[in-house]
């Protein structure tokens, strides 16, 4: 992997304040059912560039019940930090016992889902389901705020109508968000319809706190772009990140920011950097179900990925599972080793 090169007047972005909490570079990673686990969280701050992780979205109503020191689903390392840890609920009732239970885990922030388009969390009343009821929402978003003293965020996503994702804007601000994460598209959209940015730029300019922007950003020049078309204060990056995992670090370093040492210098040492985590973290088969989820990101990256994907797939188990993806980079014409 070459190093990324900051050019002579690059960007360099302000710090995001989320309260109390600097994050800077004002990156972030996107909370990603089965994918933010920590040790693609591991992965990340390996590789450097984030400045803010996001856990998978976690259930309040479940969360009470992990047992720190036990739970995969809430494992953290100092790799991964700052964290915020992300819950989906129902009620206002689940909020608190929720959060008690988190603090074992001394994230550095806290998120509810106001965004989440998911049927199986619809059902439930959650995630955008709140947003269809704005009385709902402020007493949600008011318990959060109670059950947290440090930094807060609410995670929404656009609105067909805009007056209505303003208000909506408004409320939470209003009710103690210290920051607002908008994602381009609204919950009847499917991700393969590109994000639009306007939705975040209109939030950014009706309230006062900071917004992180979130959608289609797969370069430094669309995190440039995003911060200077809709003038929010943070990115947001989700799936571009499981695909590419460097790509923190090529933003962060193109910027000319200090960046670790880079130790994993091939795209086949990121995969089997990953694959190792994994098989240290969980056991068979979920170690296989993650590594699945990955690499049917991962296998963009080559123009026959396809039998990569397949392979791991297919697999009995995850020890498998590698030496096929072995096999497969070293048939790879670069022999696996470039990084673009």
């Amino acid at each position: 992997m070459s190093e990324p090169a900051a050019t002579a007047g690059a960007f360099r972005p302000s710090p995001l304040a989320i309260g109390a909490l600097q994050v800077y570079p004002p990156l972030v990673l996107a909370p990603m059912a089965g994918l933010t686990h920590a040790p693609l969280r591991r992965l990340l701050g390996e590789l450097g560039g984030v400045g803010l992780f996001y856990s998978e979205m976690l259930s309040a109503r479940a969360l009470p019940h992990e047992v720190p020191g036990r739970s995969r689903m809430l494992a953290a390392t100092e790799r991964g930090r700052p964290l915020c840890l992300q819950l989906f609920a129902a009620e206002p009732e689940q909020i608190a016992p929720a959060v008690g239970a988190g603090l074992a885990w001394r994230p550095e922030a806290w998120d509810l889902n106001f965004g989440c388009p998911a049927p199986e969390i619809l059902r439930q009343g959650a995630g955008a389901a709140l947003a269809r009821d704005l009385g709902r929402a402020w007493r949600m978003a008011e318990a959060m705020r109670a059950a947290v003293t440090g930094p807060l965020l609410f995670k929404i996503r656009a609105e067909e109508d805009s007056g209505r994702l303003l208000e909506f804007a408004r409320l939470l601000e209003v009710a103690g968000a210290d920051a607002l994460v908008v994602h381009g598209r609204t919950a009847r959209e499917k991700l393969c319809r590109p994000a639009r940015w306007a939705p975040i730029a209109a939030v950014a300019a009706a309230v006062r706190i900071p917004v992180i922007g979130n959608g289609d950003v797969r370069s430094a020049a669309d995190a440039e772009r995003l911060l200077a078309e809709t003038g929010c204060a943070g990115v947001m990056i989700g799936r571009a990140a499981v695909e590419r995992p460097w790509i923190f670090r090529e933003i962060a370093g193109g910027w000319g920011l200090p960046l670790p040492p880079l130790r994993l210098r091939t795209r086949g040492a990121v995969y089997r950097r990953l694959a190792k985590l994994l098989r240290e973290h969980y056991a068979h088969p979920r170690d296989l179900y993650r590594l699945r989820e990955f690499t049917a990101y991962f296998a963009k990256n080559y123009a026959f990925g396809h039998q990569l994907w397949k392979g791991v797939q297919n697999a009995a188990d995850a020890g498998a599972a590698r030496r096929l993806a072995r096999d497969f980079f070293a048939r790879q014409s670069d022999g696996g080793e470039t990084l673009a």
